[in-house]
């Protein structure tokens, strides 16, 4: 009996350990565009690592970040088996190339002005999507909003970077005009420059509200995708998914 006993012990014992050597753990390539993503401290952070580490908490894969910039990240997803990339938004010119794995949270991009700027006193009022085709508009390269400038006459005085931080500093010291961008990052970059909440003026919105996913190549492992997607509807269900929206809002 008790020779039984030590052989179920041993079992029990090996089968937990088989298990976290099993577990699963997905390398996610994200750029620097918080409250999406970013590092802060020296740790990752933002709306979409904090979902991802809320789903490993609730029955997901351990989600390891690195940061690229963000047309390196969107090549290095296709190329590296098995990874994922974030904060991506689905549109019509991505849809068939990535496995949508999870929607994150909705977006919605805007033009804004820095009420602040040597610029603003010159500039269109009220701004318009008419009157800003003639304006400096800077955006994150690769972002996805770039094919809708273009297609709304937004797009001959484009100035890609690649940090938000960056077009935030460039708007209030009047090298650019208008800034388009994420009305949850805009307002976040604003702030973290120094500048006063009340001095980025909210032009219009440009497309329609988009929105931010947990994406992949299309050979992504169905049974991780289906983890992911398990655990997103329990932190639905718990309310840890709105209890971290509300942390960034």
């Amino acid at each position: 009996m008790r020779k039984f006993s030590i052989i179920r012990v041993i079992a029990l014992l090996l089968s937990v350990i088989l298990t976290r050597i099993e577990a699963s753990e997905v390398l996610v390539f994200r750029n620097d565009s918080m409250p999406w993503c970013g590092t802060v401290d020296g740790q990752d952070s933002g709306i979409a690592v904090d979902i991802l580490n809320e789903l490993t908490k609730n029955g997901g894969p351990i989600f390891k970040f690195e940061e690229l910039p963000w047309p390196r990240a969107q090549k290095m997803v296709h190329k590296t088996p098995g990874t994922a990339i974030i904060p991506f938004t689905r549109t019509v010119t991505r849809e068939k190339n990535h496995l949508w794995i999870v929607n994150l949270v909705p977006n919605q991009v805007r033009l804004t002005l820095a009420k602040n700027s040597q610029n603003y006193a010159i500039l269109p009022s009220p701004l318009t999507i008419s009157n800003a085709r003639s304006l400096v508009i800077g955006v994150i390269r690769g972002s996805a909003i770039i094919p809708t400038l273009k297609e709304l006459g937004l797009g001959s005085q484009l100035l890609e970077v690649g940090k938000v931080d960056q077009l935030a500093y460039m708007l209030n010291r009047g090298r650019i005009d208008v800034m388009a961008e994420s009305k949850w990052v805009d307002s976040y970059a604003w702030r973290k420059i120094g500048q006063k909440s009340e001095y980025l003026v909210s032009g219009p919105n440009v497309g329609e509200v988009k929105h931010i996913y947990l994406a992949a190549a299309l050979d992504f492992p169905p049974n991780i995708a289906k983890e992911i997607r398990d655990a997103m509807g329990r932190i639905q269900q718990n309310g840890k998914l709105e209890k971290v929206l509300n942390k960034w809002r």
